[in-house]
C-alpha cells in the first residue's frame, strides 16, 4: 500500500513539472513573438538617420557643447524640441523635460602681467589680459593661480642624459620660468635619433624634473601669427573651470602655466635687436643641439588670474517612456548619454577650437535620441513595452560624471524600481584594435561581470538581430583602463543597479578639435543602435528583472561606493 501511494506521488509530481515546462515554454514563446514584432520598427535606426542627428549636434555652429558654454544650450534647445515632437510627455520640474541642479565654477575674469627687472625689480612692462583683448604672452595650459618667478632661457628645453643633453644644465629651472622654442627642427645634422621623442617629453620634464613653474614657449617669428593664435587664446578667459556639485567640494586649480610669448616679447627677453635675430639664434641652437646650454635672462615674470566663483544652471533632459504592464511598468530601464563635450578649447596645430564631440559623445547622444523617437512612434502604433524606459541625457560628464551623479543621488523614479542602465559614449568609431579589419564588433562592459540574466538577454538579442561581436577585452573589474567606472554607467552601478556600457573605444582624435562627423563609422552605427534596440525589447519585456549575482561586483561596490 505505502509503494502505491509513493508511486502514485511520483507521477503526481512529474505531471506537476511537465505542465510548469509547458507553461514555462508557452510563457517563453509568448514573449519572443512579442519581442519579434517590434524588429518592423528597427527599419527606422538607420545610419542616415543618425548622420542627420549628429551633422546638427557635432558642427561647429554648437561651438563643443561645453559645460557653462553657449554651445551646449543649443544642444539641450535641440534635444528638447526633438523629445516634444515625438510626443513625449513633459515629466520634469515646472512642466518641462528637465531635471534641474547648480554647478560651481571658477571663472576667470582677467590674467595681470608684469615684468620686472629680477635684481634691481624695477618693473619694466605690464598688462592685463582679457577675453578679446590679448597681450605678449597667451595661457595656453593652466594658469589658474598665481605664479611669480624669474625667467631663464632654455633652448629647446630638451634633456637626455644617454644622449649628452641638458639644455638646463646652467640654469636654476625650479621655481621659475622656463623660456624655449617651440619649434624643434627634427631633420638637422646632429640630431640624436631619438629626437622626437625627446621632444614629446620635454613639457613632462621641465615641470617634472626640472621643477619648473611656468614655461613660457616662442611659437612665432611673426607679429601677425602671433596676434591671432593670441586673439583666440584670449577668448578662453572665462571659460569656467573647476567644475563641480557644490555638495562635492571644490578644485584649487591649476597653477602650474604653459604660456605662448609674442615674437616682440621673446626680443625683449633675449637681450637681442630684431625678430631676425631670434631666427638666428634658433638656427644656431639647431646646429649645436647637444652642446647647448641655457642661460638667464636678468627678467622676473608676476602672473596674476582674477579668479571669481560661479554657479552655472544645468539641466538633465528626460524622455520617458511609460509601459503598459499593468505591474512591471513601475520598473524602469534606463538608456544614459552624455550630451556636453569640451567646448571652446585650446587650439590644435590647425588653429581649431572647437572641440566637436562627434564620438565623445554625439554618438550615444544622437543614438539615444534616434531610438526615444523610434520606439515612441512604435507605442503610437500599438506596440508598448511591459517596463518603461527613461531616455536620459546627462550634463557634465566631462567634468566628473557630474549630472549622472546628480540624477541618482536625486533619482526622479526610485532606483530601487531602476532594474538596468544602459550607457553610451564614445559609441561611433573604429578603433586601433579594429582598424585593419572589416568586424562590425562593440565593446562590453558590465553585463556578465555584474548580472548574468543581463548578459544572457544581451546575448539573445545580439542572435537575434545584428549578431555582431561582443567584445568583452575590458569587461574586467581588474582592467587597467577601469572603464567599467569611467562613464555615467558608473553612477548607477555603485548603487547595485546592473549595466551594460557600450563603448566603441578609443582612437587619437580624443578630446580633440579634430572628433568631427566625418570620422564616424556610421555603418557600424547603424548596427550598434540596432543592437541596443534589441536589448532594451528583451530586458523590458522579460518576465523577471536582471539582478546583480557577481559577489565581485558587489564588493567592489561596498568597499567604494562613490
Amino acid at each position: 500500500m505505502l509503494e502505491l501511494n509513493l508511486l502514485k506521488m511520483k507521477r503526481y509530481i512529474a505531471a506537476l513539472l511537465f505542465t510548469a515546462i509547458l507553461c514555462f515554454d508557452a510563457s517563453a514563446q509568448q514573449t519572443e513573438n512579442r519581442n519579434i514584432q517590434f524588429d518592423v520598427h528597427k527599419e527606422h535606426i538607420t545610419a542616415e538617420a543618425l548622420r542627420t542627428h549628429l551633422e546638427i549636434l557635432a558642427s561647429d555652429s554648437l561651438m563643443g557643447r561645453g559645460t557653462g558654454q553657449k554651445g551646449k544650450e543649443l544642444a539641450v534647445d535641440y534635444l528638447v524640441a526633438h523629445l516634444y515632437k515625438a510626443g513625449f510627455p513633459k515629466i520634469g520640474e515646472d512642466n518641462t523635460f528637465f531635471q534641474h541642479f547648480d554647478l560651481m565654477a571658477n571663472r576667470m575674469e582677467f590674467v595681470d602681467y608684469t615684468l620686472t627687472n629680477s635684481e634691481s625689480e624695477e618693473e619694466v612692462w605690464s598688462a592685463r589680459a582679457k577675453s578679446g583683448e590679448p597681450a605678449s604672452f597667451s595661457t595656453t595650459l593652466g594658469g589658474q593661480l598665481a605664479i611669480e618667478g624669474n625667467i631663464v632661457f632654455g633652448g629647446f628645453g630638451l634633456m637626455d642624459d644617454d644622449s649628452g643633453i641638458n639644455h638646463m644644465a646652467d640654469v636654476t629651472a625650479s621655481g621659475n620660468w622656463v623660456l624655449v622654442f617651440g619649434d624643434v627642427p627634427t631633420d638637422v645634422d646632429g640630431m640624436p635619433e631619438n629626437i622626437n621623442e625627446l621632444v614629446s617629453n620635454r613639457v613632462r620634464n621641465l615641470f617634472f624634473r626640472s621643477r619648473a613653474t611656468g614655461i613660457l614657449v616662442i611659437n612665432h617669428f611673426d607679429n601677425e601669427e602671433y596676434e591671432e593664435e593670441s586673439l583666440n587664446l584670449s577668448r578662453l578667459i572665462g571659460k569656467p573651470t573647476g567644475i563641480r556639485l557644490p555638495e562635492r567640494g571644490g578644485r584649487g586649480g591649476f597653477a602650474a602655466a604653459v604660456k605662448s610669448v609674442s615674437p616682440e616679447m621673446a626680443v625683449k627677453l633675449l637681450g637681442l635687436e630684431s625678430k631676425q635675430d631670434l631666427k638666428n639664434l634658433h638656427a644656431v641652437i639647431s646646429n649645436d643641439v647637444i652642446g647647448f646650454r641655457g642661460a638667464e635672462t636678468g627678467f622676473k615674470l608676476s602672473s596674476k588670474p582674477s579668479v571669481v566663483e560661479s554657479v552655472i544652471p544645468s539641466v538633465n533632459i528626460m524622455g520617458f517612456l511609460e509601459g503598459c504592464h499593468e505591474e512591471l511598468k513601475d520598473e524602469i530601464i534606463v538608456l544614459s548619454a552624455h550630451y556636453d563635450h569640451m567646448g571652446i578649447g585650446a587650439p590644435d596645430e590647425t588653429g581649431d577650437m572647437i572641440y566637436n564631440g562627434a564620438d565623445d559623445n554625439g554618438s550615444g547622444t544622437v543614438t539615444t535620441l534616434l531610438l526615444a523617437e523610434v520606439l515612441k512612434e512604435a507605442q503610437r502604433q500599438g506596440d508598448c513595452l511591459d517596463r518603461s524606459l527613461l531616455f536620459l541625457f546627462v550634463a557634465a560628464e566631462e567634468h566628473g560624471l557630474l549630472g549622472s551623479r546628480y540624477y541618482s543621488d536625486n533619482p526622479v523614479f526610485p532606483i530601487e524600481n531602476t532594474v538596468a542602465n544602459f550607457n553610451l559614449d564614445m559609441f561611433g568609431r573604429v578603433d586601433y584594435e579594429y582598424q585593419e579589419t572589416d568586424d562590425k564588433y562593440i565593446y562590453i562592459i558590465g553585463a556578465e561581470i555584474i548580472s548574468s540574466t543581463l548578459d544572457s538577454l544581451l546575448h539573445v538579442a545580439n542572435e537575434r538581430s545584428v549578431n555582431i561581436n561582443l567584445d568583452m577585452r575590458y569587461n574586467d573589474l581588474d582592467d587597467r583602463n577601469q572603464f567599467y567606472r569611467r562613464s555615467d554607467h558608473w553612477n548607477f552601478g555603485r548603487l547595485g543597479v546592473p549595466f551594460i556600457f557600450f563603448f566603441s573605444g578609443l582612437h587619437d582624435n580624443y578630446h580633440q578639435p579634430s572628433d568631427t562627423v566625418d570620422l564616424i563609422a556610421f555603418d557600424q552605427l547603424e548596427k550598434r543602435a540596432q543592437l541596443i534596440y534589441t536589448t532594451l525589447i528583451e530586458v523590458a519585456n522579460a518576465p523577471k528583472r536582471p539582478v546583480v549575482d557577481n559577489q565581485e561586483f558587489i564588493n567592489r561596490t561596498r568597499q567604494n561606493p562613490r
